[in-house]
């Protein structure tokens, strides 16, 4: 981490499959990013800031994956304000509300990610 990094775990670039609740509708969205702070995804509608989420990830974990089910708040969304031209938002997600076991689950996952394959 530079000086200049506020984020206090790794991230790894992932492409994970979420479903994000809100208002009694589900969304799909695609990770670009993901810690076990929280995850960089695109979503389909806009979610304003501050913007409270039931999450469902499957984590990859060898030959299955691990369900994790939490909540999540919206830090971050670019653009920031809905437009009816704009078909995709990118959102920083906050978890704030995981287990122990599914953090660390997550810090497995990323660190897994984060390791130089063997040549």
């Amino acid at each position: 981490m530079t000086s200049s990094e506020r984020r206090k775990a790794p991230r790894a670039v992932s492409q994970l499959e979420i479903v994000v609740g809100h208002d009694a509708q589900e969304l799909a969205a695609s990770t670009e990013n993901i810690s076990e702070s929280g995850a960089y995804c695109t979503v389909s509608r806009f979610l304003p800031m501050m913007t409270k989420l039931q999450l469902r990830l499957e984590i990859p974990d060898g030959q299955s994956s691990k369900t994790l089910i939490c909540q999540g708040v919206v830090v971050r969304i670019e653009p920031p304000q809905a437009s009816p031209e704009q078909q995709r938002y990118r959102v920083a997600i906050f978890f704030n509300d995981l287990t122990a076991r599914d953090r660390s689950v997550l810090a497995h996952y990323v660190t897994q990610r984060l390791q130089p394959t063997a040549s």
